[in-house]
């Protein structure tokens, strides 16, 4: 059986070519972008008492939901009180339930924003 490697995403093949076609520059320069920003976001849900797993090195961090809740209904909480979306775990398989991913590909005002509402909602006071 051959695999056939039309089946994935056409995006997601032209994101690859037009990354593998960046200068090396512009490559560091936007991992340099989501490193900080990456910091920060943890600074600040460090601040919030959110327990956040280690050595996430990618622009998602997945996060864990607080006890007792579950990734869907947690999702959907922030979406209703915080006005903010975020992906439930349980979308990546069941493997996921107990966390929600977020995005760091947001510009920082956007993030800040999202950042407050959570904050605003005292989840792991």
């Amino acid at each position: 059986h051959t695999h056939s490697y039309s089946t994935v995403f056409g995006a997601i093949q032209d994101a690859a070519i037009t990354a593998l076609s960046l200068p090396a520059s512009q490559i560091q320069q936007l991992a340099n972008v989501y490193h900080q920003r990456r910091e920060w976001v943890l600074q600040k849900l460090a601040a919030m008492n959110w327990p956040v797993p280690p050595n996430q090195g990618t622009f998602f961090l997945w996060l864990p939901v607080p006890d007792g809740e579950r990734a869907q209904p947690f999702a959907e909480r922030l979406l209703k009180e915080a006005h903010i979306i975020v992906a439930p775990g349980t979308g990546f398989g069941h493997g996921g339930e107990g966390y929600i991913r977020i995005s760091l590909t947001a510009d920082d005002a956007a993030l800040n924003t999202a950042l407050t509402r959570i904050e605003a909602l005292k989840l792991f006071s």
